[in-house]
């Protein structure tokens, strides 16, 4: 009997320590679960807003267009299309005008472009049977103010799209309306951004509007019921997309987070039920190194996971449709040192103007990449509304030094080359002096004040300086990953070396390959020519 009740109380210490032990192991998959995917999450919230914010730069082009074109209504009606064609992923734009603001026009005017399938169709919106001012898009811009008005998902009648409305009422310096500008998202489009952008394939994102009404949603579920979020799935992230106030929801199934545990947790229970018995402090131990080696693992598919999420954005970020015109040809290469990096290159034709920029963030990987993402976009940002090259790199500097407690910086040069003339306006943030290479295939430095790196300090004064570019002669840009590059020998490329390759050829970055040969590359690789055409 004794002997009965000594196995009876083993194995019910047994169960509580089977059963603490899978608790343990499944909050430790849980927490594994939640951050391989906290950071794929938050790159898809700010992929999804940068996407989104785009129609408040619309708006604001439209705006300008109503501006430019306040007398001649007929060239309002012609900018609609050109600005639909500019944005592939929006559905409409328009500017809708109060009660016969053009006589002639009658009652109603809106010029109007709209996609049908692959086809934009301009016309002129409005009349008794599309009263455009009881639209709550209209009304709602009207109570809305300069801030705009974000509708709640809905279907017009005009339209078998569901769509989301942004509009933005437009007054003159004397406080009267003179418009009402607005663009169309369409639902299916956000519906395959979610899709594109979800962190993990099993997950499922879902949109609400701020009533709580879901409007979209991505493939996992549906045709199902949104209640299941609550059932079989498991919640990890809620947000709310501002400005635009609509909720995002991602979540993932709970059999996720046993297939986390799986048979490598499992398996180890069987061990030290059988272990307890046997050699209790070595199972332990041996199982203590199983879940280690297993927390290892984890974490080095996670990174790998991470760093090939954040390769695609970071590529995907920067352009390869060059300029091959007849007066200016541009070419780029980035090739980062791992599967991320901190390089960065952009580039905008504007009319008679290129704009342009190469850069370095300082440290590697995931951080580094996502500097660069922001630096490019602020880049992007304020060619739409600054002028001179020391205008958009302070801009820059200022938005890059707040919030920065690692004190990551950038290394920049901005310049603006106007293309008849040949000058150069630019502004360098600490980066590495451009090369010119002259018809004669000679080479030389461009001299210029160095400032300081984008990060540091907000208020920093630049100092802007212009240089020519003649015909026939292309300007180099680049990062200290090619003056900086080994041989297999630890040998450095250095400044001379470099040039010398500059003279002697146009494919650029093969030398550079050429000269690394066998060894690994110690830094991001960049490379930018512009060159201006000769006219004879």
């Amino acid at each position: 009997m004794n002997h009965r009740y000594i196995h009876i109380l083993a194995a019910f210490f047994l169960i509580v320590a089977l059963a603490v032990q899978l608790v343990v192991s499944y909050r430790q998959a849980r927490l594994h679960v939640q951050e391989r995917i906290d950071l794929k999450t938050q790159i898809a919230h700010e992929n999804i807003l940068f996407e989104l914010y785009d129609a408040y730069k619309a708006v604001d082009q439209m705006e300008d267009l109503v501006m430019e074109n306040l007398t001649q209504p007929d060239e309002l009606l012609k900018g609609t299309y050109p600005m639909l064609k500019r944005y592939p992923h929006f559905f409409n734009c328009y500017a809708a005008f109060p009660e016969y603001y053009y006589p002639e026009k009658g009652k109603w005017y809106c010029p109007c472009s709209y996609r049908v399938q692959d086809s934009i169709l301009t016309v002129e919106y409005g009349d008794e049977n599309h009263d455009y001012f009881a639209r709550e898009w209209y009304k709602g811009a009207l109570q809305s103010g300069d801030k705009g008005y974000w509708s709640k998902p809905y279907r017009d009648e005009d339209f078998a799209v569901p769509i989301v409305t942004h509009s933005v009422n437009v007054m003159d310096k004397n406080g009267d309306l003179i418009c009402v500008v607005g663009i169309d998202l369409s639902l299916p489009w956000i519906q395959r951004l979610l899709e594109q952008f979800k962190p993990i394939d099993e997950a499922v994102c879902m949109l609400y509007s701020s009533d709580g009404t879901v409007f979209t949603t991505s493939d996992n579920l549906k045709g199902h019921d949104p209640n299941l979020l609550t059932k079989d799935m498991w919640i990890i992230s809620r947000q709310t997309l501002n400005p635009v106030d609509i909720d995002m929801v991602i979540a993932v199934p709970r059999w996720l987070i046993w297939k986390e545990i799986g048979v490598g947790v499992l398996f180890p229970f069987v061990i030290f039920v059988l272990g307890t018995v046997l050699v209790g402090v070595f199972v332990r131990r041996m199982l203590r190194d199983q879940q280690e080696k297993a927390r290892l693992e984890t974490e080095k598919q996670l990174m790998s996971h991470e760093l090939q999420i954040a390769h695609g954005i970071q590529m995907g970020i920067l352009r390869n449709d060059f300029p091959q015109d007849d007066d200016i040809v541009v070419h780029a290469d980035l090739l980062p040192m791992h599967e991320v990096g901190g390089d960065l290159y952009d580039f905008s034709r504007l009319g008679d103007y290129l704009w342009f920029i190469v850069g370095d963030v300082s440290g590697k990987g995931v951080s580094a990449a996502m500097f660069m993402s922001a630096a490019v976009n602020l880049f992007r940002s304020a060619l739409g509304h600054q002028t001179s090259p020391q205008s958009v790199i302070e801009e820059m500097n200022a938005v890059l030094s707040e919030n920065n407690p690692s004190l990551t910086f950038v290394t920049a040069f901005v310049g603006r080359l106007h293309i008849s003339s040949g000058q150069i306006v630019y502004c360098n943030a600490a980066h590495l002096p451009p090369l010119v290479q002259n018809k004669d295939l000679s080479v030389r430095s461009i001299k210029m004040v160095p400032n300081i790196p984008l990060g540091y300090d907000g208020k920093f004064q630049f100092v802007e300086e212009a240089c020519m570019l003649g015909e026939g002669e292309a300007l180099v840009l680049y990062t200290d990953g090619v003056t900086e590059a080994r041989n297999a020998m630890r040998k450095m490329m250095g400044k001379q070396q470099w040039m010398k390759a500059v003279a002697h050829g146009d494919d650029l970055l093969a030398a550079v390959k050429d000269y690394i040969g066998e060894a690994e590359p110690t830094d991001d690789i960049t490379l930018m020519t512009i060159r201006k055409k000769s006219t004879v």
